[in-house]
């Protein structure tokens, strides 16, 4: 009983800390620590306070007045349990004030009432048949992307209990694009890899059959698919490091070293993104980038010509980029972009005539997909006296257009401010999906429409009065 007191006192919301030991559990680890699914899976960004969810997860009040309770969490090898600031120190911060007595031979911690919570490795998948004949009530993986499919569902067999204790698995995982995790776990996550807010705690249910995964978001649905069949339930909780302010507030250097990460690494483990991949390339070359970034901002300047390019976005994250382009001589200078999310179609306008009005350019491409017709329209109303032409963004066009820009970007015939928005875009731009992996890609896309009528711009370039004079 005195465990459950105090573990109550754990898990009741507080303002702090308490002198104890005991840390706050966090929303997004108490949603983990309510979940009834059979299978609960606690995954994100680095820093999001999972291993620590785990250890308040396996020392819940009505597990441990239990004596038959006996809890394991896995790590791949034995040295991730117990290198420094592991599970093993980590338990041992406060399992110890639950009266529990540790075995470190075995890794085991034993409380009061004789409840006990192992932790134990899996280094080779041959370990699994270690399990036969055992029966454990509560088994958990952290860093469930370091195991193996296989591991991950065999020792569902061991988990059972005649004791009064709802045999569940829980997990814990960093986003890993290539493993096996990423596709079970996937009606959680959206397209560009990020989890939905309002899907992260919902159940569903499923069966194995042939191999094969089958989904239903009722147990009653695959029961009257499959008579007999046993479904369970599946959650999976999303976290970032922001949903743990405590370890921002003792450690406030951790965000920096995420953020000095690569650009995989840091979308995989500050972000938390479950689509981008290693194997992934870049589009545009890093030094290329690196040696194009020495342009400025400029005013106009008279016998120049400029080309513009707009990628119209309205009411949504993804920015209205309209850029103006001095094409007069090479490497051609990108001199002017105005960019904004959240853009209404009217103030959008009105922004890009002011920059036609100060900059008079001999061509204006415009993105015509979405809101793009009514652009171009406009601007043909308000300038009749300048070209302007309408891009159609398919996959294929998509490819020929950001190819151009990144040849001429390598071939050093591209100059831009360096600080321009648009670079960190072009680091994160994927030469597979031609999408930036992390933020947005309105300035690249805005730079890939003005250069599909580079060539033409060129032309009427030779032909402008002002060059003439």
């Amino acid at each position: 009983m005195a465990a459950r007191v105090k573990l109550n006192s754990l898990l009741a919301p507080k303002p702090t800390d308490t002198d104890s030991g005991f840390p706050t559990p966090q929303p997004k680890q108490q949603e983990f620590l309510d979940s009834d699914a059979d299978i609960a899976i606690y995954g994100g960004s680095a820093g999001s306070g999972k291993t620590l969810a785990l250890l308040l997860d396996f020392a819940k009040p009505e597990l441990l007045e239990n004596p038959h309770y006996g809890g394991v969490i896995f790590r791949r090898t034995s040295p991730e349990i117990t290198n420094e600031g592991g599970l093993w120190d980590e338990a041992g911060i406060w399992y110890p004030t639950l009266g529990a007595t540790s075995n470190q031979k075995w890794l085991r911690w034993t409380f009061p009432t004789g409840a006990s919570v192992r932790f134990a490795h899996l280094q080779h998948e041959k370990n699994i048949y270690n399990w036969q004949g055992a029966q454990v009530s509560r088994i958990a993986y952290d860093e469930l992307t370091h195991f193996s499919k296989k591991m991950f569902f065999y020792l569902m067999t061991r988990m059972r209990s005649t004791h009064g204790i709802k045999p569940q698995l829980r997990a814990t995982c960093n986003p890993d694009a290539e493993s096996w995790l990423a596709e079970l776990i996937d009606w959680w996550i959206n397209p560009q890899g990020y989890p939905y807010p309002e899907r992260s705690g919902v159940l569903r249910w499923f069966i194995v059959k042939s191999d094969e995964v089958i989904w239903a978001d009722t147990a009653q649905d695959l029961r009257s698919r499959y008579p007999n069949s046993n479904p369970k339930s599946f959650t999976f909780i999303s976290a970032k490091l922001t949903d743990n302010p405590a370890l921002l507030e003792k450690d406030p250097h951790y965000l920096a070293n995420l953020e000095a990460q690569d650009v995989v690494e840091r979308a995989r483990l500050l972000d938390g993104n479950w689509r981008v991949k290693k194997s992934e390339s870049r589009l545009f070359k890093a030094e290329a980038i690196t040696a194009s970034a020495h342009g400025e901002w400029s005013d106009p300047v008279f016998a120049k010509s400029y080309l513009f390019g707009i990628d119209p976005n309205f009411g949504g994250d993804d920015a209205f980029s309209c850029q103006v382009w001095d094409i007069s001589d090479i490497p051609y200078q990108l001199v002017a972009e105005y960019k904004q999310s959240n853009a209404s179609i009217t103030s959008s306008i009105n922004q890009c005539s002011k920059l036609v009005d100060k900059y008079t350019p001999v061509l204006v491409a415009v993105e015509t997909n979405g809101g793009g017709r009514t652009v171009q329209e406009r601007l043909i109303e308000h300038f009749p006296g300048v070209r302007i032409e309408a891009v159609t963004t398919t996959k294929n066009s998509k490819i020929i257009n950001t190819d151009r820009i990144a040849i001429a970007l390598e071939e050093g015939l591209i100059q831009f401010p360096p600080d321009w928005d648009g670079i960190d875009e072009l680091r994160s731009f994927s030469s597979y999906s031609r999408e930036a992996i992390t933020g947005h890609d309105d300035s690249v896309m805005a730079w890939a429409v003005a250069f599909a009528y580079i060539e033409e711009a060129r032309q009427l370039a030779l032909i402008n009065p002002l060059l003439l004079t």
